[in-house]
């Protein structure tokens, strides 16, 4: 049995496009942002924490990930309102910056932490251009603000996996078929 630890839709989306069956079961935990924490050392945290306890059902998989946006070393978190989105949106205008996606899987025996990494360079938008596109994707559950898949998104170009921009590293998925595979 699948359990995926996320209340997002588009992680929701890409394991069912995938024809897994999976139960959606995620749990409360803190995201805050620790002094001193290094991006990916918060994404390993996160993510981690996203699990919860290991499972005492040997037919129980779990998996959790979160999805970070880093610029110039910084975590992009999904705004709090207008004026943040505004502020990281114009801080990522016509620039590149890295989304980092973890994965954390866990059964009764074992636990897996990976991530994925893909750059994304934005179109140079005005601020017009950037409220007119907060107002109609209303991006405030999604980290840096924005949406890859949304319409008129400010990502000009990207390299690595779309997927993982969207928030699932299904390449690292993939590669640890052989633990979550049997379960299916």
């Amino acid at each position: 049995m699948l359990i995926l630890r996320s209340q997002s839709p588009r992680r929701k989306e890409i394991l069912h496009s995938l024809g897994l069956d999976f139960q959606v079961s995620p749990l409360p935990i803190d995201e805050a942002s620790r002094d001193g924490e290094k991006p990916l050392e918060y994404l390993q945290r996160v993510t981690l924490s996203k699990l919860g306890p290991v499972p005492t059902n040997t037919e129980q998989v779990i998996v959790s990930s979160d999805t970070i946006v880093v610029y110039q070393d910084q975590i992009l978190q999904k705004p709090l309102n207008e004026e943040e989105a505004l502020r990281m949106l114009s801080s990522l205008s016509g620039k590149s910056h890295i989304v980092y996606s973890g994965l954390g899987i866990r059964t009764s025996d074992k636990e897996i932490f990976d991530y994925d990494s893909s750059e994304v360079e934005f179109h140079e938008w005005t601020e017009k251009q950037i409220l007119s596109y907060i107002l109609e994707a209303k991006p405030f559950d999604k980290a840096g603000a924005y949406g890859i898949q949304d319409k008129n998104s400010p990502a000009k170009s990207y390299k690595g996996s779309y997927s993982n921009i969207l928030g699932f590293p299904i390449r690292k998925f993939f590669l640890y078929h052989s633990i979550w595979g049997r379960f299916l």
